[in-house]
């Protein structure tokens, strides 16, 4: 009898495990259908495959204040092709790299220091770029930092299980 419940249990976790890698792998659907309608469409028109290439390449640079500006200025330059546009570059694990709205803050000690912005790994469109196999993530919420409401779009910087980071384009 115990075998045969302890045998029981490891077919239904097996099972669960094998459901939850399933969905995970995956991108969720809607996801696929609303990032080419309103208000996704047109941040996902601004984080082409080349320009998330492009922050993926000047990321992987970064390893002084020099090659930390040319990161810095990529970003300010992207987030401004939108009115009240912002971009959140960070790394795998959450820590901000860059945030167009905190200013001054953007420097590459700070980043060193992780003093930039909180650490963003439990935001739902960073969160679903790192672990979609399309390495896409949605998310429209009120921002934490203004109290506005944004739109988000999160591209994972290279593949599943070997990204540079996520970088994620937002407006009011």
């Amino acid at each position: 009898m115990k075998v045969q419940k302890i045998s029981s249990m490891l077919l239904v976790a097996a099972l669960s495990l094998f459901s939850f890698n399933n969905v995970m792998a995956a991108c969720a659907t809607q996801v696929l259908t609303k990032l080419v309608a309103p208000p996704y469409a047109s941040l996902n028109a601004i984080l082409t495959p080349a320009k998330v290439t492009t922050f993926k390449t000047k990321l992987s640079t970064v390893k002084d204040q020099a090659t930390y500006s040319i990161l810095l200025t990529e970003a300010k330059a992207t987030a401004a092709t939108i009115v009240d546009g912002r971009i959140v570059i960070t790394l795998p694990d959450g820590t901000v790299v860059v945030d167009t709205s905190k200013g001054t803050a953007n420097t590459y000690q700070n980043f060193k220091n992780k003093v930039i912005n909180e650490n963003h790994n439990t935001r739902v469109a960073i969160l679903d770029a790192q672990i979609y196999d399309c390495g896409v993530g949605l998310e429209t919420k009120k921002s934490t930092t203004d109290n506005v409401v944004e739109s988000y779009v999160a591209k994972r910087l290279g593949n599943y299980l070997n990204s540079a980071g996520t970088v994620r384009i937002s407006d009011k």
